[in-house]
C-alpha cells in the first residue's frame, strides 16, 4: 500500500512540477565523453560553451545574447552533409555539431537555437528559416538561417533579425538584400513536429555525440 502511494505521488508530481525537456545543455558528463569520442579540442570547445556562453550570458540582454552566441558558433568550420555525414541532408546535434567541429546552416542554426533556449530566450520568438540566399556572383543558395522575432507578431523586416552562418552581424531583414526571399519560417519546438524535427528532438535529450 505504501508503495502505491510513493509511485502516486511521484507521478503527480512528474505532471504538477514544470519539466526541462533537456536538463542542463552541457553537463560535465557530456565534456568528458566528448573528450574521449572527439579529443580535446572538443572538449575545450564544450568547456567554453559552458563557461563563455551558458554562465557569463546568463545575465545580459536578449541582443547582447544573440550576437554573442551568434558569433560564438560561427567561427566553427562550414562544411556540407555529404562530407560530414555522407548524406545530402542531416540534421546534427549541436554536440555532433561542436563536437565534430563543423557542418553546415542546418547545424549552425541547431546549435544556436538550442543555446539561446537555454539562455532563456523564448522560443516562441525563433523561427528555423529557409531562405534563398544570393551570392557575390549572382548564384542562388538554399540556406537556413535563424530568425528572431522582435515582436510576436512582425509587421516588418525591420521586426525580424537574422542571425546566419554567412554574413556574421546579427541585422534586420531589412539589412539582408543577400536574401532575396524567404521559402518558409518552422517554429522549433514550440509546433507541430515533422518527423526530422522529432528525430532532432530525441537526439538532442539523449544528447547524441
Amino acid at each position: 500500500m505504501i508503495l502505491l502511494k510513493v509511485i502516486y505521488l511521484t507521478l503527480l508530481l512528474m505532471f504538477i512540477i514544470p519539466q526541462r525537456g533537456y536538463s542542463e545543455l552541457i553537463t560535465a558528463q557530456l565534456i568528458s565523453d566528448a573528450g574521449k569520442k572527439y579529443k580535446t579540442f572538443a572538449k575545450n570547445r564544450f568547456i567554453a560553451i559552458k563557461k563563455d556562453l551558458l554562465t557569463d550570458l546568463k545575465n545580459k540582454t536578449d541582443i547582447q545574447k544573440l550576437n554573442a552566441v551568434n558569433e560564438w558558433y560561427n567561427y566553427i568550420r562550414y562544411r556540407s552533409d555529404q562530407e560530414v555525414y555522407g548524406v545530402s541532408d542531416y540534421w546534427a546535434t549541436l554536440y555532433e555539431f561542436v563536437g565534430k567541429g563543423m557542418g553546415d546552416c542546418e547545424d549552425y542554426t541547431i546549435a544556436k537555437y538550442y543555446t539561446l533556449k537555454e539562455l532563456g530566450i523564448d522560443p516562441h520568438r525563433m523561427k528555423f528559416t529557409y531562405v534563398v540566399y544570393r551570392d557575390r556572383r549572382g548564384h542562388n543558395i538554399s540556406h537556413m538561417v535563424l530568425s528572431y522575432l522582435k515582436v510576436l507578431k512582425p509587421k516588418t523586416k525591420n521586426d525580424i533579425l537574422i542571425l546566419g552562418n554567412i554574413n556574421h552581424r546579427v541585422l534586420p531583414a531589412s539589412k539582408r538584400p543577400d536574401i532575396i526571399k524567404v521559402v518558409k519560417m518552422i517554429n522549433g519546438d514550440t509546433g507541430a513536429k515533422s518527423k526530422k524535427w522529432k528525430q532532432l528532438d530525441f537526439d538532442m535529450k539523449r544528447k547524441k555525440l
